[in-house]
């Protein structure tokens, strides 16, 4: 694994930021700072939004170094308390390779949890932002709602992250939990899953559903379905230019959160190898054994796929696959069994062949024994 696959992550971050404080900046012109840092240092709000993000870089960075494996190994613990009954947790030997893709779509579950997250605090951070009342100009309406939506998403990534950062060390290590040998007998599907995609896909899961949900309210319904339910007309134009722009906006967030999420992961990259000696070991002193990867193959003939007590089922698979059973394991038994019959009744005939050959040689033998006439 190569830089070169850190130059496409990159770009997105350099790319998106620029473009984002580009945004921020727009809207907050004319806004007033909150007075979080001094008149030298930071003059509008924009210039505070851009200084809470720059100062957020290094807090960020010593949230994963403090707490990512800590949080990693608490993670462990309750998966094997809660799992115990039906999986075992082990380390499974997977793959090294970790491409730019990889590192960009590792970014986008935090990214999303970090906008739908926000936009439950959003009332509280626009008046703390720009303060009780705060009513924007016909310039800046437009895109003032996805302005403060991407704020205040920004402001919720270390949040976000310190979720998310222990399941990444958790996947990299390949701490997986799988289903027992005598659960497998059940008809229930195998079952492997790393621990860190077991925490990471409920916290995707509620990013998922609550998405959505939020954008809805914060692009759609508040600018538009709620001044229409209050009488305000709006031109044909002007409805479309609104509606066209929550739109993109709904789609692009997330893309400006996960630009500024990937130096992030790219940094997890860096100290890969150190955290996943750390969770090895541990995971080791907690039962952990090394497995390796289940090939799967295409099974050409499905009656050799399955035992005698699954026979119902071959009959289920070979129907849907308009394939014709050749031989069950049944008619294999009962071959062999005809075989073993077939063999025991020749041995019983020649058993009795030598019986009744046996009285014969007897009586010729006799007849071999007897003394001979003498000659007078």
């Amino acid at each position: 694994m190569g830089k070169a696959r850190f130059l496409l992550p990159s770009f997105m971050f350099t790319a998106g930021t620029l473009v984002a404080l580009q945004l921020i900046n727009t809207v907050t012109t004319n806004v007033p700072s909150t007075h979080l840092f001094p008149e030298t240092m930071s003059t509008t709000l924009g210039t505070d939004i851009a200084t809470i993000m720059a100062i957020a870089i290094p807090i960020i960075v010593i949230e994963y170094m403090l707490f990512a494996v800590p949080i990693a190994v608490i993670i462990l613990l309750i998966t094997k308390v809660v799992k115990s009954a039906r999986y075992e947790m082990n380390i499974m030997d997977i793959g090294r390779e970790f491409g730019g893709t990889q590192i960009i779509r590792r970014a986008a579950a935090p990214a999303l949890f970090s906008v739908a997250s926000a936009q439950m605090f959003s009332g509280i951070i626009r008046d703390y932002l720009f303060g009780i009342g705060y009513t924007p100009t016909s310039e800046i309406a437009p895109l003032f709602n996805a302005s403060l939506s991407l704020m205040a998403a920004l402001l919720f990534v270390p949040i976000a992250l310190l979720l998310f950062m222990p399941t990444w060390v958790l996947n990299d290590a390949g701490v997986v939990t799988h289903l027992k040998t005598d659960n497998l007998e059940m008809r229930h599907c195998p079952d492997t899953q790393g621990v860190g995609r077991w925490i990471a896909n409920m916290l995707g899961g509620y990013a998922l559903l609550a998405f959505p949900i939020t954008m809805f309210v914060s692009q759609f319904y508040n600018p538009i379905i709620l001044p229409i339910m209050s009488g305000v007309e709006f031109g044909q134009t002007e409805l479309i230019y609104q509606t066209t722009l929550a739109l993109l906006w709904t789609i692009g967030l997330p893309f400006f959160v996960m630009a500024y999420i990937l130096p992030f992961v790219m940094f997890n990259e860096a100290m890969q190898s150190r955290s996943t000696v750390r969770i090895l070991k541990l995971a080791r002193r907690l039962g952990a054994k090394m497995v390796r990867k289940e090939k799967i193959q295409e099974i050409k003939r499905l009656s050799y796929a399955y035992d005698e007590g699954q026979k119902g089922t071959v009959e289920l698979y070979a129907a849907a696959r308009d394939q014709e059973i050749i031989s069950t394991q049944k008619s294999i038994k009962a071959k062999r069994e005809k075989q073993k019959k077939g063999n025991t009744k020749s041995n019983v005939k020649k058993s009795n062949v030598k019986k009744k050959s046996a009285p014969k040689k007897k009586g010729s033998s006799k007849k071999a024994t007897k003394k001979k006439p003498k000659k007078k």
